[in-house]
Order: structure tokens, then C-alpha cells, then sequence
């Protein structure tokens, strides 16, 4: 078994962030970043990472992408129920939550939603994780609580909205 090369996965997977971005952008939402790439090489920039990394940032809003190597075009396609969120251990490690999740496809590029408001309804399973030789702990949402990307956008766009409006 080959050595899981954690600096490649951290490139694809800021690639990944970064066309999701450019998807909210061109579905008109404003104010979306996603932050400077970086490798953390030491154990405080692993720790501060864990605890403080941002994939996409919409106005004050955290956006977390998760890419599968499983092809789909929508949660319900998805080859898996549950659907794997996140690791224990990296969720709850997080300063500030995640808005949501966004689970892209690397076949399809196909993306659904799992807000983190359904956290109440996550479940924990333990999974050994063949790539990088480990087993761990992840948090775990039937696809019934998984959303068309579509209307993360539609949220995404009324909240500006309501800003705009505010500031009138």
C-alpha cells in the first residue's frame, strides 16, 4: 500500500474549494473568498489549521468542501446512506462551525449540501480508513437531511439580499 500524500490531497482539495467558489460567484453570490492556500508543516501549523481553516468564506458565513471520488449527481445518487460529514475530531476541533458541508464529486462535479443546522440528527460511526492507514471516528447524516446545492445558493443570495436592504 502506497504512503497517503496528505500535500496532495491539501492541493486538490483547496482546487476543489476554489471551484466552488467560482460557482457561487457565478450564480451572483457576493463577498465569497477562499483563503490563501497553505501546507502546515509543523505541529502548531497542523493544530492551528484544525482549528482554524476555512475552505470557502461567504460575508461571515464558513463553507466546508468535501470531495468524494464516488460519481453522483445529486444526495439521492449517492452511492452511501448515511453520508460521512466529517471526522469527530476535526468538527469538533473547529473554532468557529461550518455553515454547511459541501460534498462535490471529482467525476461529476456534482455537489449537495449538508447543513450543519442537522447536527442534532448526525450520528458517529467508526471507520478504518484504508488510504491513510487509520482507523477514526465520523459524523454521520441520512441523505433525507442532505439539500440540492441550488438552495445554498438561494440562502446564500437572500442573506445578501437582507444586508443590502438593511443597509438602505
Amino acid at each position: 500500500m502506497s504512503k497517503f500524500d496528505y500535500h496532495k490531497a491539501m492541493r486538490e482539495g483547496h482546487g476543489y474549494n476554489q471551484y466552488v467558489a467560482d460557482l457561487l460567484q457565478q450564480f451572483g453570490v457576493p463577498k465569497v473568498d477562499v483563503p490563501e492556500f497553505t501546507i502546515a508543516t509543523t505541529h502548531d501549523e497542523i493544530r492551528d489549521k484544525t482549528l482554524n481553516e476555512k475552505d470557502i468564506v461567504v460575508d461571515d458565513l464558513i463553507l466546508e468542501v468535501k470531495s468524494s471520488s464516488r460519481s453522483f449527481k445529486n444526495a439521492d445518487d449517492f452511492p452511501f446512506n448515511p453520508v460521512i460529514v466529517d471526522t469527530v475530531h476535526g468538527f469538533d476541533s473547529k473554532i468557529i462551525k461550518p455553515f454547511a458541508y459541501l460534498i462535490i464529486s471529482q467525476i461529476t462535479h456534482n455537489i449537495f449540501v449538508i447543513p450543519v443546522a442537522t447536527k442534532y440528527d448526525w450520528t458517529i460511526q467508526t471507520y478504518y480508513d484504508r488510504y491513510r492507514d487509520i482507523e477514526d471516528q465520523f459524523y454521520m447524516v441520512s441523505k433525507r437531511h442532505c439539500r440540492p446545492f441550488i438552495e445554498l445558493v438561494d440562502i446564500l443570495l437572500e442573506r445578501a439580499n437582507e444586508r443590502t436592504n438593511q443597509m438602505q
